[in-house]
C-alpha cells in the first residue's frame, strides 16, 4: 500500500456520489473517510466508507475490509457488509464498501454531550464493548482500532447499545495484536470514567481494570476481550454515590 499524503474528500451533505447522497460524516482515519449516506432511489440509510486512492490505489485495502466484515458477520457489534462499488469523487475512481448505518453517535461525543455517568453505567459500557468483542478474539481474530471516534453508542432503556465502526490494521491475526486490542478497551474505559484527572478518586473496582495504565499489569490479568468480560460477571462490589 502507497503512503502518499491523501487528499481530504470532505463531502458535504446533500452531495450525489454514485446512486447515494451524502447525509453527514461519521469519522476518517488513516485509509479514508465514513460517510452516513442515503439510497437515492430507496431512501433507505446506510455507512459508506470512502477509500483514498492514495493509500489504497489497487483497492486491496477495501476487499480485505469487505472480507474481514464479512467473515466476522456473526459479532453483532461490527458494522454488517453489504457490497462494494466504485464511484467518481472529484475525477477520481473511489472504491467505497457500503455497510449497515447504526443508530447512536460516537463515543467522544457522547461523553461530551452526556453528564458524568456512574460507576455502573462505565462498566456496563465496558462490559457491552467487552461482550461484543470477545467472540472475534474467540476466533483468533482482532479489530485494531479501538478508540471513542471508533464507537457508535445509543441509550436503549437501562442499558447502551455499541457498535464499532472500523477496522484500521487488516494484517494477519496474532496474539500481540489481540492485547493491543484489550489494551485499547481499558483506554477507552479510563476515558469514560474520566481520565487521568479523575482516576485518583475512582473505586477499587474501576482501578481493577484500569491498573494505572500499565501495560503489563493490565495484560496479566487480561489477554482477551472475553477475559475482561468474565471478570465483569463476577464482580462483587458496592455502587458508588454517583
Amino acid at each position: 500500500m502507497t503512503t502518499r499524503r491523501p487528499i481530504p474528500f470532505d463531502l458535504a451533505p446533500g452531495r450525489r456520489v454514485g446512486r447515494y447522497q451524502i447525509e453527514r460524516a461519521l469519522g476518517s482515519g488513516y485509509e479514508g473517510e465514513v460517510y452516513a449516506v442515503v439510497e437515492r432511489a430507496t431512501g433507505i440509510h446506510r455507512a459508506a466508507k470512502f477509500y483514498y486512492p492514495q493509500r489504497d490505489p489497487r483497492g486491496k485495502a477495501a476487499i480485505a475490509y469487505a472480507r474481514k466484515l464479512d467473515a466476522l458477520r456473526h459479532c453483532p457489534i461490527l458494522l454488517q457488509y453489504l457490497h462494494q462499488e466504485i464511484v467518481t469523487v472529484a475525477r477520481q475512481k473511489v472504491t467505497v464498501v457500503v455497510s449497515e448505518l447504526v443508530e447512536g453517535i460516537k463515543l467522544s461525543e457522547f461523553l461530551d454531550k452526556t453528564p458524568k455517568l456512574s460507576t455502573f453505567e462505565a462498566l456496563h459500557v465496558l462490559y457491552t464493548l467487552a461482550r461484543g468483542i470477545a467472540p472475534i478474539h474467540a476466533r483468533g481474530e482482532y479489530h485494531g482500532d479501538i478508540h471513542d471516534d471508533n464507537i457508535m453508542i445509543r441509550r436503549r432503556g437501562i442499558g447502551f447499545d455499541v457498535k464499532l465502526i472500523d477496522f484500521f490494521d487488516l494484517g494477519k491475526p496474532t496474539r500481540a495484536k489481540i492485547r493491543k486490542d484489550v489494551l485499547n478497551l481499558v483506554m477507552v474505559f479510563h476515558t469514560i470514567v474520566g481520565g487521568r484527572d479523575n482516576y485518583a478518586s475512582q473505586p477499587r473496582v474501576v482501578k481493577e481494570i484500569i491498573r494505572g495504565l500499565k501495560d503489563s499489569l493490565i495484560l496479566k490479568h487480561f489477554q482477551t476481550a472475553g477475559d475482561i468480560q468474565r471478570h465483569l460477571e463476577t464482580l462483587h462490589w458496592q455502587a458508588d454515590r454517583n
